[in-house]
């Protein structure tokens, strides 16, 4: 069987204080780790961050807007771009969230950073400008004059989070217990790698929550709460999107905090104002049920865009409907439910999120096929990610070998069937998160987390860097293991 590096996280004793948050560094595979927790009210919450890691997050600020500015943009034309897009997303996010910026800036001045307000609003705009044809409707975001000033319309890409996740539980795991992970495939070889933290968030009235992400990244790319909830996330382009919503960063951070069962996920993904594609994943770990008759851990699948939601739970019906109708009538099956087990790449199964897709040769885009596989049956995420996470996970059921298709390489030996647990969890990870090949493309596995919940612990993984300058996504780099009890502990 594949082996993953996972080595125990210790949070030393030695903490930076102020007020009631403090911030260390722990000693990881990849490097020398921040870890950040703030507590209180949420201006109190950002002043303790602005104070605490405040050179963290205008650094990582700088290096968004650099990004952006590398397809030949201006910076002020950036900022420009981003600036109009958080104002779409302002009337939609919650307010804690807006008084916590200004506490971070406040703290950061404090301390004689010169980060402003605009920088936290960049860094939130950036993580969710992952428009489909962004480089086509850039000009949405432009004030008049900076579009008369502007000579030519500039080339920005679509590479966008290209992810993975995958939740387990009941019959097919080591005591019924709940795993789950999450895969962020992003712009790599950024020196982002740089400013990676690993923030605890507990604000008086909600939840706790631990994040895994980058310096002022406030929202969650991953994370999971004080009750056991994991949240993850892939980005999957639709035709309807538009920005007049809530930031899905921030969407993920209020669910956490507010939901204490997959229930409560469900009624608020469910009931939000979405902005652009994205699949997402809630696992429900159940611990303090745990060795009781009542143990019930669960997960689900959301499917969303700006115009719709669609829900699935494991062995979904919905799922096993979904079907590709090729042009000489043939009707193709693409549904893989399973009990027990939920996922997601980028491919959408719900009839009307799959119909507004472009990714995956998706029907929205009417130059696209359809068809689930890619275009002539040439490979899609559907391919290189959703079958290969089924189809380990069967293996793990049967006791058969298992070959990823997309290197050619063993990672399941054959042999008697077993429960899946946290080592064979990290496996199904790591591989679908082994992009290497895309390496060159500067898109890769950035970061990778995985949970168990109902042990309260969670593995997160960051690409690296070493001396010699040899790059790693992040499963190669090695993970490092925490638990909630640590992170929580004042």
């Amino acid at each position: 069987m594949l082996t993953v590096r996972c080595d125990v996280a210790r949070i030393p004793g030695e903490k930076k204080r102020f007020g009631r948050g403090w911030i260390t560094e722990c000693d990881t595979p990849f490097g020398a780790t921040p870890v950040l927790s703030i507590a209180g009210e949420p201006e109190e919450m950002g002043v303790q961050y602005g104070v605490l890691a405040g050179s963290l997050v205008k650094r990582l600020s700088s290096k968004l807007v650099a990004i952006f500015a590398s397809a030949g943009l201006p910076e002020a034309v950036v900022r420009n771009i981003l600036g109009n897009a958080w104002e779409r997303m302002t009337p939609y996010t919650p307010e804690r969230y807006t008084v916590e910026f200004d506490g971070i800036v406040k703290g950061a001045n404090q301390e004689g950073i010169p980060l402003t307000t605009d920088d936290l609003r960049c860094i939130v705009a950036a993580t969710n400008f992952d428009l489909y044809k962004r480089e086509e409707r850039i000009f949405e975001f432009l004030d008049p004059e900076i579009i008369e000033q502007l000579q030519a319309q500039s080339d920005m890409g679509n590479g966008h989070l290209q992810c993975t996740m995958l939740a387990v539980w009941g019959k097919r795991t080591v005591d019924g217990k709940m795993f789950s992970f999450r895969n962020l495939d992003w712009l790599s070889q950024s020196g982002m790698h740089e400013d990676r933290i690993i923030t605890v968030m507990r604000q008086d009235g909600v939840i706790p929550v631990v994040s895994c992400g980058y310096a002022g990244v406030t929202g969650c790319l991953a994370g999971m709460n004080a009750e056991g909830i994991t949240l993850s996330e892939v980005g999957a382009f639709s035709v309807s999107e538009e920005l007049n919503g809530i930031p899905w960063t921030f969407l993920g951070r209020q669910v956490l905090e507010q939901s204490s069962g997959l229930d409560d996920a469900v009624r608020m993904i469910s009931g939000a104002k979405h902005t652009i594609g994205y699949n997402y994943l809630i696992a429900d770990g159940d611990p303090d049920r745990f060795g009781t008759p009542d143990f019930s851990p669960r997960a689900a699948v959301f499917e969303t865009n700006h115009s719709a939601c669609e829900v699935f739970f494991d062995n979904d019906p919905k799922e096993a409907d979904a079907s590709w109708v090729a042009p000489d009538g043939t009707i193709h099956r693409y549904g893989l439910p399973v009990e027990h087990a939920v996922m997601r790449a980028d491919t959408a199964f719900g009839k009307t999120t799959r119909a507004l897709q472009a990714c995956d040769d998706g029907p929205g885009e009417p130059e696209n096929t359809g068809n689930p596989w890619g275009r002539d049956f040439c490979g899609s995420t559907y391919t290189t990610c959703h079958r290969p996470m089924y189809d380990m996970v069967r293996a793990f059921e049967t006791g058969d070998e298992y070959v990823f298709p997309v290197r050619n390489t063993r990672v399941i030996d054959k042999g008697t069937p077993r429960k899946i647990g946290f080592q064979e969890i990290m496996v199904i990870a790591a591989t679908v998160a082994h992009n290497t090949e895309c390496l060159a493309d500067n898109d890769w596995n950035v970061m990778s987390v995985v949970y168990a919940p109902t042990d309260g612990k969670l593995a997160v993984a960051y690409e690296s860097q070493d001396r010699q300058g040899l790059w790693k996504n992040a499963p190669d780099s090695g993970y490092a293991l925490f638990t909630l009890e640590d992170l929580m502990a004042d």
